[in-house]
């Protein structure tokens, strides 16, 4: 998703190979932080750590453990071969974590892959200690259900990975904004019919 492989389905001619999230993310993880992507862009303008120890679930490339200190799980070891330390292979539903090690417990564009996606939503809860934070975000269903969907190039083929539409009640909708419109132009895509559709949804929670 993003400015580098395309926000929206539209934007390619043509027609994507749809795979799973492993595979998707297994292939696009050489690429992955090659260009600004505007759903990141998004979403990190508006993550907030309170302090303490976080620990990202489904962490990709380790861009939040990178910048919180934290540590990552993943269930894509391609990802997580971009980074060197605090990461390892895991499922978001059964987490090797011990009840209450985490400060802050963070999820950011998982949900959709995961089912059902209550069961990493527990898991989050149980890794948390008593008082601290749960913080999650994803794609949004106004934005899928518009065209939008997940996809990545690699080489001459375009792959869709396989999404499901989830936002839990009371989750907070982002919009794509100025920072978000230049990643956009500079990738020579138009922003106009983007930034008038909710293309996130974040939510947190207090254990």
């Amino acid at each position: 998703m993003g400015a580098k492989d395309g926000a929206a389905a539209s934007a390619s001619s043509r027609k994507p190979v749809k795979v799973s999230a492993r595979e998707g993310f297994g292939r696009w993880a050489r690429t992955y932080d090659d260009a600004p992507n505007p759903v990141v862009s998004l979403i990190d303008r508006h993550l907030e750590f309170p302090s303490g120890l976080v620990i990202d679930v489904a962490c990709g490339t380790g861009r939040w453990v990178e910048r919180t200190g934290g540590f990552g799980v993943d269930l894509s070891i391609e990802m997580l071969s971009k980074r060197a330390d605090r990461v390892s292979q895991a499922d978001a539903r059964r987490l090797p974590f011990r009840d209450g090690i985490a400060d802050v417990a963070l999820c950011i564009l998982a949900l959709g892959y995961i089912s059902p996606p209550e069961a990493a939503i527990d898991e989050l809860f149980r890794i948390t200690r008593p008082g601290g934070t749960i913080i999650a975000a994803d794609f949004h269903p106004r934005a899928i259900a518009a065209g939008w969907t997940r996809w990545f190039r690699d080489g001459d083929i375009v792959y869709e990975i396989d999404n499901q539409p989830y936002q839990p009640e009371g989750a907070a909708d982002l919009y794509f904004g100025e920072p978000e419109r230049i990643i956009y132009e500079r990738a020579g895509k138009n922003f106009d019919g983007a930034r008038d559709i909710p293309a996130v949804w974040i939510k947190s929670w207090i254990r």
